[in-house]
């Protein structure tokens, strides 16, 4: 009997998970399967730009059914009550949202929709259900999963830099690198400013307003990418800096800390009080005049990333391998 998957995607969103939920959803239909995105909200043309090389199928609405296979990220399981016949796999692309958006859904309960509208208010605390298997993106989230009380199989996914920044890519050591150190403004702005103030020898590039092709070339000339914020998942922006050529400075806040997820050198992922002023210029310096023969420290890693997109391949196979899907 032929299954049809369906990928809950929110639309027009152009962030790490719903692009990973796009990559799923193209890998399983390269491999012969019959995958579409189904949008969480009704939206003309909700295909984000950035996801339409994907190709993709999308619908709005699924009826439940046996013959269906959901997946559903770790921010949206509510909706696990409004399918309760088919197959579910909650993948946990991050840690935080899954609390986070809960207690938010919460607050907003309104016991008139509630009680007509039941599914929309039945959030998802690790109940015992057969219908469920969990899949983690990140060391850090599997180790959560099993500290919960609860017999469903759980499994690794993870997505991989998509192919723009692979496109052309120098060898190693070959990339036209400039004194340069890029940042996400999003990401621990207040732990980073001081820094551009100590160093003003380096040009120092926020990470924002750009497009793809913009922030591959931008990536492609710097040297060293700083990220002292927080870690839901693991975050696309650092591995994209790796392929591209970039040493990494890091915090250890979320999944940072963890080998598995970020595997750079030890001691360019700083404990909260290793950041002081003296240390950290220190460890910059040390970075930027030694690019060339500090990058090296980072190639294991860098290698583990460039494969990623094999590893979704392989590991995609073997998850639906047992759920027989013919």
């Amino acid at each position: 009997m032929v299954q049809n998957i369906y990928i809950v995607c929110p639309p027009k969103k152009a962030t790490g998970g719903p692009e990973a939920l796009h990559q799923l959803g193209y890998i399983l239909n390269s491999l012969g399967f019959n995958a579409k995105m189904l949008y969480s909200k009704y939206k003309k043309d909700p295909v984000h730009p950035f996801y339409k090389n994907y190709n993709v199928p999308y619908v709005m609405k699924v009826k439940d059914s046996i013959e269906n296979v959901m997946i559903i990220p770790e921010s949206m399981t509510n909706l696990i009550a409004k399918y309760p016949l088919a197959e579910k796999k909650i993948w946990w692309l991050s840690l935080d949202f899954y609390e986070v958006l809960m207690n938010s859904r919460e607050k907003k309960k309104n016991w008139i929709r509630k009680l007509f509208v039941p599914y929309k208010h039945t959030e998802y605390r690790f109940e015992p259900n057969k219908t469920i298997t969990h899949w983690y993106q990140s060391q850090r989230t599997k180790d959560f999963l099993l500290t919960k009380d609860h017999e469903n199989d759980i499994a690794y996914l993870c997505d991989y830099v998509t192919e723009l920044f692979f496109d052309n890519l120098p060898e190693p050591h070959q990339f036209l690198k400039e004194n340069i150190i890029t940042y996400n403004p999003k990401k621990g702005l207040d732990k980073i400013e001081k820094y551009m103030n100590l160093l003003p020898q380096y040009t120092w590039i926020p990470l924002s307003g750009m497009s793809r092709e913009e922030m591959r070339d931008t990536l492609r000339k710097t040297k060293l990418h700083v990220d002292f914020g927080y870690f839901p998942g693991r975050d696309k922006i650092p591995r994209e800096a790796l392929i591209s050529g970039v040493c990494l400075l890091t915090g250890r806040d979320g999944t940072s800390a963890f080998k598995e997820d970020l595997g750079i050198p030890e001691r360019y992922k700083l404990h909260t009080d290793e950041m002081q002023s003296e240390k950290v210029t220190e460890l910059i310096n040390h970075l930027m005049n030694n690019y060339d023969a500090v990058f090296d420290e980072f190639s294991d890693f860098r290698t583990f990333v460039m494969n990623e997109k094999n590893s979704m391949i392989e590991n995609t196979k073997k998850l639906f391998n047992k759920t027989q899907i013919s």
